[in-house]
């Protein structure tokens, strides 16, 4: 891609991720590009540019010569990238455990409380960004680059299915703080524990429970 063309597709790629994670553009709407272009004064291929970029971020789906839509996750899409999610951190528990330090899990711990206090305070969009981020950084911890690359490769779309496909958790704000009992665990370097507590985090955000055979996951409170 023209470095030109880049330079002129990130403004529209920033300006369409913000709308996707402020609700003005919902699940099923179709993406104005010829508006975005006007509003830009720039030419449509920046803007296509642009949406291939969100269309790679897993937010957009485009359908050639026709238009492009903001992504409709199915409950199979979602169910898929909850249990990849389990599979993930639940390694990363066991190499944070091994390799983290206590001045890592204090950084953790941050991240946990500015969760929390961003949703008792409201904050949906910083309460998003910083439970994505403590799972993040839980991969980062574990040290293994691949590991945080595919971990990285999807935190916008979890933070667009927190957002747009909310699950109804029968006590949020508990669900939010089992992050500090996690870091707890590993700061006492408790593995099992570690992996049991962020397992079961992951299966009832996900409604996991009724996907799988009753085994399936050998991690349960």
């Amino acid at each position: 891609m023209p470095k030109r063309s880049v330079n002129l597709s990130e403004p529209a790629y920033n300006h369409l991720l913000n709308l996707i994670m402020t609700k003005q553009l919902m699940p099923g709407d179709r993406i104005p590009e010829t508006r975005i272009a006007k509003e830009f004064n720039i030419s449509r291929t920046p803007v296509r540019d642009a949406m291939r970029q969100l269309c790679n971020d897993g937010l957009i789906e485009i359908f050639p010569n026709r238009f492009a839509q903001v992504r409709v996750f199915s409950p199979e899409d979602i169910r898929e990238i909850g249990t990849v999610r389990v599979a993930l951190d639940t390694l990363s528990i066991k190499l944070a455990n091994l390799y983290g330090s206590h001045a890592d899990f204090l950084r953790l711990q941050a991240l946990a409380t500015q969760c929390s206090e961003a949703f008792t305070e409201g904050h949906d969009r910083v309460r998003l960004s910083s439970d994505s981020e403590f799972h993040l950084e839980l991969s980062r911890i574990a040290g293994n680059e691949l590991l945080f690359k595919f971990q990285k490769e999807l935190q916008l779309r979890i933070q667009f299915i927190q957002l747009h496909h909310p699950t109804v958790l029968e006590n949020e704000l508990l669900h939010i703080q089992q992050h500090h009992e996690i870091v707890k665990a590993l700061m006492d370097h408790d593995e099992k524990l570690a992996e049991t507590l962020i397992c079961n985090h992951l299966k009832s955000f996900y409604n996991l429970e009724n996907d799988y055979p009753e085994n399936f996951f050998p991690i349960t409170l």
